[in-house]
């Protein structure tokens, strides 16, 4: 398996706020050019009555299939989600990048508001997704938000299964929520950067149903914790904000019995996500922690854009996984 050991990034990408931007930009689409084109867009039920949507690359010769979980307002086409999908079909897979609840396209489907804490919808979004190759195995590759939403698939597995499922990764995850959000809000340019893509999300979804109009007064806060706030004022399953933020944390002992493998990266550097609550978490037989000393947020980048260690991670685990 990839030694990790040796991760030292070059000097001009060690810089972590380097790494986090460089992890969305649009130059890593240089290395998987022509990959989204050939990709195959797929209406998914998640629930009775909710829709998602998902960009499959079937793989000629798959050895399984890792489904991807873009990060908090992300999407499939976003950078870091493309070049891992890419590096993994090269690595012999089948991959499928999912939309998560309440974001891009699946919030403009669904005319109801899906938190981020119903990761059921997310579960049986998959499970529609591989009935038709009930032989094939998979792994989850979840992203900062949507690897908090990995690790709670994986946390699950006792009690709902998906019999298919080999492996999860979680990349940079949000552990704590709460903790997450603080440190978007102390950093003026990744705060203006979420509350612009909020607001922009959250215009279009009022705009095609307006019945959510009474929701419009959420943007008028500056802060993400102000949005959140507001935004659960509406939700009548929480009493309040540390009713949510609990309903998706990850807790310390949560995968010391895990009944499937599940490898985490983060890095002690990471300027969106604090390490520690990663570090916290409790060790298991199943369980592997990556906490690297440089890395950003979703960037991992070695010595250059196309040398990445949480994607070479991924392709090394789950072959090993597999055997």
């Amino acid at each position: 398996m990839h030694n990790t050991e040796d991760y030292r990034p070059s000097i001009f990408l060690r810089s972590p706020n380097v790494q986090t931007i460089l992890a969305s930009s649009k130059l890593r689409n240089l290395y998987c050019r022509g990959f989204e084109t050939k990709a195959e867009r797929i209406v998914l039920r998640a629930g009775e009555n909710l829709k998602t949507t998902a960009y499959v690359n079937i793989h000629p010769d798959p050895k399984g299939m890792i489904v991807l979980l873009h990060g908090w307002l992300g999407r499939p086409q976003s950078s870091y989600m493309l070049s891992a999908a890419k590096r993994l079909f090269d690595a012999g897979f089948s991959t499928a990048r999912l939309t998560l609840p309440e974001h891009a396209e699946a919030a403009l489907m669904n005319g109801e508001v899906v938190p981020i804490t119903r990761h059921d919808f997310v579960r049986e979004a998959i499970q529609n997704l591989i009935v038709s190759t009930p032989s094939l195995p998979i792994g989850v590759m979840g992203f900062s938000l949507g690897g908090n939403v990995a690790l709670r698939i994986a946390r699950d597995m006792r009690y709902a299964p998906i019999s298919q499922l080999k492996h999860v990764f979680a990349v940079s995850p949000a552990i704590d929520p709460e903790s997450t959000g603080a440190m978007i809000d102390t950093n003026p340019v990744f705060r203006r950067y979420f509350m612009r893509k909020m607001s922009k999300l959250y215009r279009m979804k009022i705009k095609l149903f307006p019945n959510l109009a009474y929701m419009s007064n959420i943007l008028n806060h500056k802060t993400t914790l102000g949005v959140t706030e507001a935004f659960v004022s509406y939700l009548p399953e929480f009493a309040n904000l540390r009713e949510y933020f609990d309903a998706y944390r990850i807790n310390v002992g949560d995968f010391t019995a895990s009944p499937i493998p599940v490898t985490l990266i983060s890095s002690d550097d990471d300027p969106i996500v604090l390490s520690g609550p990663a570090r916290a978490l409790r060790e298991g037989s199943n369980f592997e922690k990556i906490i690297t000393q440089y890395g950003g947020h979703n960037g991992f980048f070695n010595r250059s854009l196309g040398d990445v260690l949480s994607e070479r991670v991924v392709a090394d685990r789950f072959l090993f996984s597999l055997k």
